[in-house]
């Protein structure tokens, strides 16, 4: 992550949540006009998008409105591995 990341998410990153990975998701503070409000994760180590667990990939991509929660996941599903 750059400076230039650091400094647009903290003046217009509102946090959603984070994953057990320690990953970090944002959207925007104020929605532009007629769009998608921009969603973003700054990643908590090397920055692999492999790293993004299958919940918070459904809403970067803008498939859910809210993050799936992990605790909803069935006993027959594995872990998420990068």
């Amino acid at each position: 992550m750059t400076i230039g990341t650091r400094l647009f998410t903290y003046f217009h990153g509102r946090a959603i949540g984070t994953d057990e990975a320690g990953n970090r998701y944002f959207e925007e503070k104020r929605p532009r006009t007629g769009l998608r409000t921009r969603r973003w994760v700054l990643y908590a180590g090397a920055g692999d998008a492999s790293e993004v667990p299958p919940e918070w990939h459904a809403w970067l991509h803008y498939t859910t409105d809210e993050p799936i929660p992990a605790a909803s996941r069935r006993p027959w599903q594995k872990p998420h591995q990068p």
